[in-house]
């Protein structure tokens, strides 16, 4: 079977997408007054005697998630040889913090006033299956 996608076009095309990620997220956070993943970790240091370590163990996962989504895209942007490596890497925390791939999902389902979790769930699986097809699809062979 002869693979129509090419590597480059897949790299730039996830790299828009993690791009946008970045992009919501920091006007989220600014259009609040915050400062992105910064005023996150000083709330999270103001209730962490509280909580205990399960919520210490989510933050660092989910802080170290939203950083490796700027890698990647810069990554991706680069045409990193082993940029599916991260892909495999974020894939399980994307699927945990119910974060897709096609990072427009979230922004689409509040336009369209779209509620139902179901929906959504199945997004993100579909989202992350197309990322990882795309990128096994156009893996570079070892000869």
């Amino acid at each position: 079977m002869k693979v129509i996608l090419k590597r480059n076009r897949v790299l730039h095309c996830w790299a828009i997408f993690d791009l946008f990620y970045i992009i919501r997220f920091g006007w989220l956070n600014i259009s609040q007054g915050r400062i992105p993943l910064v005023d996150d970790i000083l709330s999270f240091s103001e209730i962490y005697p509280q909580q205990g370590v399960y919520p210490l163990i989510l933050f660092s996962f989910s802080l170290l998630f939203n950083v490796s989504v700027i890698f990647s895209a810069v990554m991706f942007l680069k045409k990193w040889k082993y940029a599916n490596w991260i892909v495999y890497v974020q894939t399980p925390f994307r699927l945990f913090f119910m974060i897709p791939s096609v990072s427009i999902l979230p922004w689409m389902f509040k336009t369209m006033s779209i509620k139902v979790g179901a929906m959504f769930l199945a997004a993100v699986f579909l989202s992350e299956i197309i990322k990882l097809g795309t990128f096994y699809l156009t893996r570079e062979k070892s000869s």
